[in-house]
């Protein structure tokens, strides 16, 4: 009989534990929410980063590993701080795509992390990897048909493209 109370007392400790700390880890992404909207962006990070070092894997991380990519991509900066942050956010990317291959934001994360190579770390390689990732993982996904003109268009400039598509650009004083 004893032995049977200190099961349900380990059980009850272990669960007790696991309320807590998911309560914990809402909390944190609940605040980091607010942070942001306060425009506290520095103590947003901060939270959110502690979650996903804590708990990786909880239910809460996917989102936190997307929203910090996010505001590494948008974060305003100086031209050196910019590319930190952008290797950042695609590594913040991975983590979801690696840690969560079945999220729903899996396939957003995909195509960020290719459209942030190529827009802005001119990194043509690497964005074709994440873009053909996400037409191979994710072909009927509403990112497919973005993920294929990316990759028909990759290192061309805007002016090129118009050019192939048969729209001839006028100079002014013609």
């Amino acid at each position: 009989m004893e032995r049977l109370i200190y099961q349900f007392l380990i059980i009850g400790l272990f669960l007790g534990f696991i309320s807590c700390q998911k309560q914990k880890e809402e909390d944190l992404y609940k605040t980091a929410l607010e942070d942001i909207k306060n425009g506290n962006i520095k103590e947003a990070i901060n939270n959110l980063e502690k979650l996903v070092e804590e708990n990786p894997y909880s239910e809460f991380a996917p989102d936190a590993y997307f929203t910090l990519a996010s505001i590494y991509q948008v974060e305003e900066m100086d031209s050196i701080h910019k590319t930190i942050n952008y290797r950042k956010a695609i590594e913040y990317y991975q983590q979801l795509i690696e840690k969560f291959p079945n999220h729903e934001k899996t396939p957003q994360a995909i195509f960020m992390a290719g459209f942030i190579s190529a827009e802005y770390l001119h990194d043509y390689q690497q964005a074709s990897f994440y873009y053909k990732k996400l037409l191979k993982a994710y072909p009927e996904h509403e990112l497919a048909a973005s993920a294929k003109l990316e990759l028909e268009n990759l290192g061309k400039s805007p002016e090129e493209i118009l050019k192939q598509k048969g729209v001839e650009l006028s100079t002014k004083g013609e």
